[in-house]
């Protein structure tokens, strides 16, 4: 069996990449320390290299969740707000009617009650086309546009209102495999089982002809109809907010527990990595020493 001739060019790359490997090893730990993670780069740990990509694709997935629930909060918090303005516009008018309908006013004082309901009834019409981040909250999915349209007698007066949205409803995607809808269509909220707006223009007008046995026979039980219809909705409204916001401290939740995978992963512990460096530097000190021992006659040699 031949045994290798050692010569001083073998010897020489020989110390010269232990020298490198010295020196990458005592670089990775400076690294280390630097940035706080024990892996920067692939090479370092493939396989926990795997699990923090797939951990970092989770929490984007989650915080995109989050951030869906953001922009869709103002426009149910506003819903249930203008919802609620219409249910007190109702209560408003029902004292209201009730007033002309006691037989105890004069003409001009129902008159005095139709201006007030007149001016409920443009309340509720305004707040009806209410717009949330550039969108109509009540036209369904034609949100772009007002959801209601009004005729006008020529004191400009409303004379009928008419709905330009659709029924259309709008989903968003608030956590794996659950897409909730967030809109309630102004035709199903305002003009369902009775229309708010015609109600309040048949007691503006019937306050003003006297017409107080219409008043109390027929307006004052779509008033009361009214209610019913408003309080649904805003229940509607209330529990898809408190599915929500179920929904938001699970993905927050989740987040928090992928952010921690992630640090257990990725993070160097710090006093390990003090220890482990000072490690490097005595290995990479000691690595010079035997090089200048072994390289020192040959480099002589080569000198001369």
């Amino acid at each position: 069996m031949s045994v290798p001739r050692i010569t001083q060019r073998l010897m020489a790359n020989r110390v010269l990449a232990d020298l490198r490997t010295q020196t990458e090893r005592l670089l990775r730990v400076q690294d280390q320390l630097a940035t706080g993670q024990r892996i920067t780069k692939p090479s370092d740990d493939p396989i926990d290299t795997r699990r923090a990509i797939d951990t970092r694709a989770l929490i984007q997935k989650y915080q995109q969740y989050v951030d869906n629930v953001a922009m869709v909060s103002p426009q149910l918090d506003e819903t249930t707000s203008m919802i609620g303005l219409a249910m007190s516009a109702v209560q408003r008018v029902h004292e209201l009617t009730l007033q002309g309908a006691n037989g105890t006013n004069s003409q001009e004082q129902m008159s005095y009650l139709a201006e007030e309901v007149n001016q409920v009834l443009e309340g509720v019409f305004q707040n009806a086309n209410h717009v949330t981040n550039g969108r109509y909250i009540f036209a369904g999915t034609r949100s772009k546009a007002p959801a209601f349209s009004a005729t006008r007698n020529v004191q400009g007066e409303i004379t009928g209102v008419s709905y330009d949205g659709d029924s259309g409803t709008i989903e968003i995607a608030l956590a794996d495999n659950i897409q909730l809808r967030i809109n309630e269509p102004g035709d199903r909220v305002f003009q369902g089982t009775v229309d708010i707006f015609q109600t309040f223009i048949n007691i503006r007008d019937e306050l003003r002809a006297g017409n107080r046995a219409s008043l109390s026979n027929v307006r004052i039980g779509e008033l009361d109809q009214l209610r019913s219809q408003l309080s649904q909705a805003q229940a509607r409204v209330g529990a898809l907010q408190n599915r929500v916001a179920t929904i938001q401290n699970e993905n927050e939740d989740l987040i928090l527990q992928n952010q921690i995978l992630q640090s257990q992963v990725l993070d160097a512990d710090y006093a390990d990595t003090i220890v482990n460096l000072n490690m490097q530097q005595n290995a990479y000190q000691a690595a010079l020493n035997a090089a200048g021992r072994v390289l020192q006659p040959s480099l002589l040699d080569y000198v001369r």
